[in-house]
């Protein structure tokens, strides 16, 4: 296949299936998922730190997950 073919018949991936952030912020007591937000909100914390921060907590969770929830990327956010 030529470029040109492939480049004229690209698809966008969907934007908008719930991401792990989501379901986290879901499955949390409010007193963590309010600390969550209140870091989600937080711009000085990078989504790298917050994804550290939530692996050191046992969540596995990417930084670009953090980075598309925060962009709202995702379906809840």
């Amino acid at each position: 296949m030529s470029l040109s073919k492939r480049i004229a018949e690209y698809k966008p991936p969907k934007i908008g299936g719930e991401c792990r952030t989501c379901t986290l912020l879901a499955d949390l007591p409010k007193g963590e998922r309010d600390a969550l937000q209140q870091a989600l909100d937080d711009p000085r914390i990078s989504n790298a730190g917050l994804s550290r921060i939530l692996k050191a907590e046992g969540y596995q969770i990417a930084d670009s997950t953090v980075r598309r929830h925060r962009k709202g990327e995702c379906k809840s956010s």
